[in-house]
C-alpha cells in the first residue's frame, strides 16, 4: 500500500486555517504602519487586516493572477517596498500556483533586468515609483504581464495593468489546491560567487520546519505582536517576521518608511509589540533613546538580532538599560536561521548559538568527515533539514559544489565546542556581509570596472571599531586618468547608478596595481590586511 502523499501549502497553513476558525478569523494578522514621506509623521490610523480579510484579499489576488492565464509554476517578480500589498501579492501568487520572487526595492535597472531574465519571469508586480522606465523600452521576452500599484489619475504605459483594478474586479473566493510539501513555493536571490546573483528555490515545507525556531528563539506565545524592521524580500523578515508569525496565528507589524530610532519605542507602546526583530545597527541607534521616557519599551519581552555579529558592548548596554537579553540567530538564504541563542540559557561569549532541535548541523573537513570539538571546519546542514533549499535555479556547478553527499556545505567556516555551541570564524569565499546583506565583491567590481576611467578594481569589507562592516573599493586607473578626489567621487556616483545603495562602496582608494598571484588571481586577503593594518 502506497503511503499518503505529504501535502502542505504555506498559504493555507499561514492564513486560511486561521480565517476559517470562528475564534481566530477576526484576530489581527497584519498591522501596516506607513510614514508620511513629506512630514515624516506616522500615518494614523494604521491599516489593520484580520486573518479573514487577508484570506479574502489574497484569494482575490489569486483570482487576478489566474485571469492572466499564466502557466502553473510561472515566476512573478515582486518589486515592492514593505506594504500590505506585499503579502497580498506574495500569498496570491502562491495560491494561484505561481512562484513569487521578492526583490529589493533598491535594485537598479541592470540588477532587476538580470533577475527578470534569469528567472524567465512571466509577471512583474511593481510598487509606486518602482516601475522602471527602462522596462518599457527593453522588456524581456518572457515577461507577459506588468502590474503597477499606481493612482487612478496616473496614465498607464502600454502593456501595463493597474494592480488595484485587477484586485477590485476579482472574486474573494478561491480554492487553493493541495500542494506537495516538496513543491517549490518561492525563490529568493542571493549573491553568487561568480558575480551573478543566484536564485534559491524554497519548498512549501520550509515554513513548517521553523516550529523549533518559533519555540526556542522567538519564544512565540499566544497574543504576541512581532515587529521585524527589515525589508520583506529578506528571508529574516519574510519567514521570521511574517510567515512564521502567521503560522502560529499571531500579529505581524510591517513598517514602510525611514525608520528612526525614536519611532521604535512609540511603535512598541502604541501597538503592544512583544517581540522586536532587527539588526545590530538599529539596536545601536536605539540605545541613546532608552534613557528617556520617550524611549520606554514597556511590554517588550523578546529582542532578536540577525544579519551580522552583535558587538558584545552593544548587547551589554542594551541589557543594562532594558533588562532584555538580545538573542542572536545565524542563517543564510539557503537555510533560514538555524543556529540560535535560545531564550532558556545565557548566551555563551563569542558563540552564535546552538543548532535548533531537529536540525542536523555539523562542522566538516573537506573530505566530509566531522571535525572534533573546537576544530575549525565548514559549517554544513544535513539534507534532511526541512528548512533547507531545494537547490539553485540553473546553477548546476554551484549546486554540486554545495550539495556533497548527505550535506549542504555553507560558505562559512566555524567551530563547535563540546557543549554544542557554534562559533562563526568567517567566510569560505569572499562574499561580503555589510549592513546585514550578503554582497558579491565581483558584482561590485563589475560595476566599478564599467567606468571608462577604471582599469580594474577590488572590493573588500572594511570593519570599524564597533564591528560594523562597509565596502571599500581599490581601483587601478587607466592611463591618463587622474587619481584625484573628483575622480573618486565620479566613480562612486557612477556605481550608484548600477548598484543598490547597500552595495555601493563607502570609500575608494587608488592603487598602482592590485596584488595578484603568479597565475593572475586577485589576492583579496592582502587588501583586507591593508585595512586592518590601517
Amino acid at each position: 500500500m502506497n503511503p499518503s502523499p505529504d501535502l502542505y501549502n504555506l498559504a493555507l497553513d499561514c492564513i486560511d486555517k486561521h480565517a476559517e476558525v470562528l475564534q481566530n478569523k477576526h484576530h489581527t494578522a497584519l498591522v501596516y504602519i506607513k510614514e508620511d514621506p513629506v512630514t515624516g509623521v506616522l500615518r494614523e490610523p494604521p491599516l489593520r487586516l484580520s486573518y479573514s480579510s487577508l484570506q479574502g484579499l489574497s484569494n482575490a489576488m489569486a483570482n487576478a493572477f489566474a485571469s492572466l492565464c499564466l502557466p502553473q509554476g510561472a515566476r512573478v517578480v515582486l518589486r515592492l517596498e514593505n506594504s500590505a500589498e506585499f503579502p497580498i501579492s506574495f500569498l496570491g501568487a502562491v495560491k494561484a500556483g505561481l512562484i513569487p520572487i521578492p526583490t529589493s526595492a533598491q535594485l537598479t535597472w541592470p540588477e532587476l533586468e538580470f533577475i527578470l531574465r534569469d528567472s524567465e519571469a512571466a509577471a512583474l508586480v511593481a510598487g509606486p515609483e518602482l516601475l522602471p522606465q527602462e522596462l518599457l523600452q527593453n522588456r524581456p521576452e518572457t515577461l507577459r504581464e506588468t502590474l503597477w500599484l499606481c493612482d487612478k489619475d496616473q496614465r498607464l504605459p502600454e502593456g501595463v495593468r493597474r494592480w488595484q483594478d485587477l484586485l477590485k474586479a476579482a472574486d474573494a473566493t478561491f480554492h487553493t489546491e493541495a500542494t506537495p510539501a516538496e513543491a517549490p513555493a518561492f525563490w529568493l536571490y542571493t549573491s553568487g560567487t561568480e558575480g551573478r546573483p543566484k536564485a534559491v528555490i524554497h519548498a512549501h515545507r520550509s515554513i513548517r520546519a521553523h516550529d523549533a525556531r518559533a519555540k526556542v528563539w522567538q519564544d512565540l506565545r499566544a497574543g504576541d505582536v512581532i515587529f521585524n524592521t527589515s525589508a520583506l524580500n529578506w528571508s529574516y523578515a519574510l519567514t521570521c517576521g511574517l510567515l512564521d508569525v502567521w503560522r502560529h496565528g499571531l500579529t505581524s507589524v510591517v513598517y514602510q518608511g525611514r525608520l528612526g530610532a525614536e519611532q521604535i519605542p512609540h511603535i512598541v507602546r502604541r501597538h503592544g509589540v512583544t517581540t522586536l526583530m532587527t539588526v545590530p545597527g538599529i539596536y545601536r541607534r536605539l540605545l541613546p533613546y532608552l534613557e528617556s521616557r520617550e524611549g520606554d519599551l514597556a511590554g517588550l519581552r523578546v529582542c532578536l538580532s540577525a544579519g551580522e555579529k552583535l558587538p558584545d558592548e552593544l548587547r551589554a548596554g542594551f541589557r543594562e538599560k532594558t533588562g532584555i537579553e538580545i538573542r542572536e540567530g545565524l542563517g543564510m538564504t539557503e537555510h533560514s536561521v538555524y543556529l540560535v541563542q535560545g531564550h532558556d540559557a545565557a548566551p555563551v561569549a563569542g558563540s552564535c548559538g546552538k543548532a535548533l532541535p531537529g536540525q542536523r548541523i555539523a562542522i566538516l573537513r573537506e573530505d566530509l568527515s566531522e571535525c572534533g570539538p573546537d576544530e575549525p571546519g565548514i559549517l554544513a546542514s544535513h539534507r534532511s533539514c526541512e528548512g533547507l533549499m531545494l537547490g539553485y535555479h540553473r546553477r548546476p556547478d554551484e549546486e554540486a559544489e554545495g550539495f556533497r553527499g548527505e550535506w549542504f556545505l555553507s560558505g562559512d567556516l566555524a567551530s563547535r565546542d563540546a557543549a554544542g555551541n557554534f562559533f562563526f570564524l568567517g567566510r569560505r569565499d569572499d562574499v561580503l556581509t555589510a549592513g546585514g546583506y550578503r554582497i558579491s565583491p565581483m558584482e561590485v567590481e563589475a560595476a566599478l570596472n564599467a567606468h571608462p576611467a577604471v582599469e580594474e578594481s577590488a572590493a573588500v569589507g572594511l570593519a570599524d571599531a564597533g564591528g560594523r562592516t562597509s565596502i571599500q573599493a581599490y581601483v587601478v586607473l587607466k592611463a591618463g586618468a587622474g587619481a584625484t578626489q573628483e575622480t573618486a567621487q565620479k566613480i562612486l556616483a557612477f556605481a550608484e547608478t548600477r548598484l543598490a545603495k547597500y552595495k555601493v562602496p563607502h570609500s575608494l582608494v587608488f592603487l598602482r596595481e592590485l596584488p595578484k598571484t603568479s597565475t593572475g588571481k586577485l589576492r583579496r586577503k592582502i587588501l583586507t590586511g591593508k585595512i586592518e593594518a590601517g
